[in-house]
């Protein structure tokens, strides 16, 4: 599970190492919405990008982590110390989503799994944090779309 949080917070910052120049006039433009999704190992991940022209706006993730992804057998009720502990480690790992201003994190179980939302507007979202969040960006109010989907479609993902 490590490895594959790891790839998301890699995917995260490569949003923001691809932080372009974009000084055109956000109110004249039309908010787009595209979704990229990816299987990976058995974990089901889905990135829908906001966005205006090249300008990324807000990222929102989805991630459904299967029980035998997590080490635990399929069927079998997950106890609610094992909850906690899977919790804390999501936690643990992308600390700065959680009650963040313009971020956030929300984790929970099904019968089927653990599921994962993060979600960072780049527009409301404080300068520092989504620095050190996405490591490598200068200013999160001009991230490009385009580079931003490339890194993504090379990591797996295709859009829906």
């Amino acid at each position: 599970m490590k490895k594959l949080l790891s790839l998301v917070g890699i995917l995260l910052m490569a949003l923001l190492v691809t932080a372009c120049g974009n000084d055109q006039a956000a109110s004249d433009e039309k908010m787009e919405k595209d979704t990229y999704v990816a299987d990976l190992q058995g974990a089901q991940l889905e990135a829908t990008f906001s966005h205006v022209g090249d300008n990324v706006r807000k990222v929102d993730q989805k991630m459904v982590y299967p029980l035998d992804y997590l080490g635990l057998e399929e069927g079998v009720k997950v106890d609610d110390a094992t909850k906690k502990q899977l919790e804390e480690q999501v936690t643990s790992q992308y600390k700065g989503y959680k009650d963040g201003k313009g971020t956030s994190l929300e984790t929970k179980f099904t019968d089927d799994g653990m599921e994962l939302n993060m979600s960072v507007d780049l527009y409301k979202a404080d300068k520092d944090a989504v620095g050190s969040l996405l490591v490598g960006t200068t200013d999160p109010k001009n991230v490009s779309y385009k580079d931003t989907v490339e890194q993504f479609e090379a990591q797996g993902f295709t859009k829906k």
